[in-house]
């Protein structure tokens, strides 16, 4: 990719020759080329430059939690985008326990969007009878 231009904001001092209404253009235009810089030096976010929801859930596996559908408990929560999801990505899932635990293996998620809700019918790889933090991304 290329490098971001030295150059980031154009001076009245560069159009000396300008008419004197060229500092009110200038302005806005100093504003947003600013914007722009910000944004590509390492500063893109997905909230402000994606059509997402950042969702954290937390929730806790069932006694017989073991993988399947038929022994979990659906998770669901307000869709706030105004399109139809397309996706929804586990970002971080973690125990709510006093030490770090790693979580060993893959974790998946099956979900529907059902009337402008999310519903989380099944997330596998975790333990039974354990609460969880999960930060997930609806885009």
């Amino acid at each position: 990719m290329a490098k971001l231009p030295v150059l980031k904001r154009i001076l009245r001092e560069d159009i000396k020759e300008a008419p004197d209404w060229i500092e009110r253009l200038l302005y806005p235009i100093n504003t947003f080329f600013d914007a722009v810089f910000q944004a590509l030096k390492k500063n893109i976010t997905f909230d402000d430059n994606i059509a997402c929801q950042l969702r954290d859930v937390g929730f806790r596996t069932t006694a017989a939690y073991d993988g399947t559908a038929a022994n979990w408990t659906t998770i669901s929560f307000m869709k706030i985008l105004k399109t139809k999801a397309q996706g929804v990505w586990i970002i971080n899932i973690k125990e709510v326990a006093d030490n770090y635990t790693a979580i060993e293996g893959a974790t998946t998620i099956d979900w529907l969007e059902f009337e402008n809700q999310i519903e989380i019918h099944l997330v596998q790889g975790l333990k039974a009878s354990t609460s969880y933090n999960m930060r997930v991304i609806v885009m």
